[in-house]
């Protein structure tokens, strides 16, 4: 979600770059060149059905609260093209080192994460009013959930890189992971080696009430189903292990921490040592 701005080999080469950080830091013997991987890009389909999101995922803010002078904006845009900056985890050790400024910030990130996530806790108890939220704010997410000719186009877009004659490790991140269940029920003759979710909203009520039913298992996952939450992570901060979702075999779900600052992007997830290792595993043991 938020990547129509993104080209589809721009967001690849994203992801690419935040794994192979990943990989170099867990010193694996493996190379992103070894493997064959597939990105289907679906972000442009909001702007064909001449949408546009209306929140910061990371503030939960309306991104027209504040208006910045437009060469600032466009500076900004021009910095984040042009270079390609991923910081490093861990980022939970808080170095005497560091000066008060910063500490001052990590600790003011912290803390919103903490209110922001009892507002998620309260807004899943009344799924009227979520829906309401997301309706309007997060209309990408609206569209997915609410609308079968959208779903259709993304699930398309999605098929065309899976083959149902070889095995895939499926990684999906945020609205990704909802995606990527509902096709994953509807087509049981893919063959999964592993469904691993990152920073999944599916623990939430609203999305419960718009995936396919009943919420089974799907049965084209071969292997495990490994799903990955952050506390920090104001908008996933939770496992997968309440029912519905007490499936036999069971989901596997592991907590990790991401970044403060930037809770729930995929940069705290995909260069996570216990992410890069459940991805790669099948192929370290060949």
């Amino acid at each position: 979600m938020n990547q129509q701005n993104h080209t589809a080999e721009s967001l690849k080469q994203h992801w690419l770059n935040i794994f192979q950080q990943g990989l170099s830091c867990g010193k694996y013997p493996l190379k992103i060149s070894d493997l064959k991987i597939e990105f289907p890009f679906y972000g442009d389909l909001l702007l064909l059905h001449h949408q546009q999101n209306n929140i910061d995922m990371n503030t939960l803010l309306p991104k027209t609260l504040f208006h910045f002078p437009l060469h600032l904006q466009r500076e900004e845009k021009e910095a984040t093209e042009h270079s390609e900056f991923i910081p490093f985890l861990p980022h939970e050790s808080i170095s005497q080192t560091l000066p008060i400024s910063e500490k001052l910030a990590l600790f003011t990130a912290i803390s919103k994460d903490l209110i922001l996530k009892e507002f998620t806790i309260l807004l899943n108890r009344f799924p009227r009013l979520h829906e309401q939220l997301i309706h309007r704010f997060l209309i990408e997410t609206y569209l997915y959930l609410s609308n079968e000719c959208f779903l259709r186009e993304v699930h398309n877009r999605i098929l065309q890189t899976l083959s149902p004659h070889e095995q895939h490790i499926v990684v999906a991140h945020s609205l990704g992971t909802v995606i990527a269940y509902n096709l994953l029920y509807r087509h049981p003759e893919l063959k999964i080696k592993n469904f691993i979710t990152l920073g999944s909203p599916l623990a939430f009520r609203v999305v419960q009430d718009k995936v396919m039913h009943p919420i089974i298992r799907p049965a084209g996952i071969r292997g495990n189903w490994i799903n990955f939450y952050s506390h920090d992570d104001f908008l996933t901060a939770f496992p997968l292990s309440c029912a519905p979702f007490t499936f036999t075999p069971p989901i596997c779900n592991h907590e990790i921490s991401t970044f403060a600052n930037r809770p729930h992007e995929i940069i705290g997830y995909l260069q996570h040592p216990d992410v890069v290792q459940k991805i790669i595993q099948p192929f370290l043991k060949r």
